[in-house]
């Protein structure tokens, strides 16, 4: 049966005591290594517990103005590890390791000048990690961003993505997060904002 990291602890300073002779038998050295072996993780997978893309722009009213990013519609209950509302706030329901991938369709569309667009995770409200940020100085460039973070998530912890039109080294109020949709047929709209969410569990 698997025993936590303290319990595996306990167990050794009971079956293996200090200075003390004939105290360590075969049976107990068994003992300790077949829980060890019990108690160990073998690998780990990855199993997807949510994905949500935006296919609509979404444009920050003013410099220094920030906007949470949205990932479509309402998705998942809370039954289910994590859900998402249609204002792009996610909640974990279950604690646990969550590998989190975010995906922004970076661009500008209009005015001339250099715009800075800045992007941000919240955890439980606070900042979590470092910012991130592109530059653009043409209104026909779209940059994507992708970043990856993995959550000791507990229950009930909320995340959200927030994006805002930075004044630093910047002249314009203009970019946003822009979706695509290609006119070659059958292909499908290349989304605004993709948020990904797996949970980390035992192979």
């Amino acid at each position: 049966m698997a025993k936590t990291k303290t319990e595996l602890f306990t167990l050794i300073g009971t079956n293996f005591p200090d200075n003390t002779s004939g105290s360590i038998t075969p049976e107990k050295m068994r003992e300790v290594t077949t829980q060890i072996a019990d108690s160990m993780l073998y690998g780990v997978k990855e199993v997807e517990v949510l994905r949500a893309p935006s296919v609509v722009n979404q444009l920050p009213s003013a410099i220094g103005t920030a906007l949470q990013v949205a990932f479509g519609a309402a998705q998942k209950a809370s039954t289910d590890p994590v859900m998402i509302n249609a204002a792009g706030l996610v909640t974990f329901n279950v604690a646990g390791n969550y590998a989190v991938r975010i995906k922004l369709q970076c661009g500008r569309a209009g005015a001339t000048g250099v715009v800075t667009l800045a992007s941000r995770i919240l955890l439980s409200g606070a900042q979590y990690g470092s910012s991130a940020a592109v530059r653009l100085d043409n209104a026909n460039t779209i940059m994507p961003t992708e970043s990856r973070v993995v959550i000791n998530a507990t229950a009930g912890q909320t995340l959200a993505i927030q994006i805002v039109r930075d004044s630093v080294d910047s002249s314009i109020n203009a970019g946003g997060v822009y979706a695509i949709a290609p006119a070659t047929s059958g292909w499908a709209a290349s989304p605004s904002a993709l948020l990904v969410i797996t949970r980390m569990e035992a192979a």
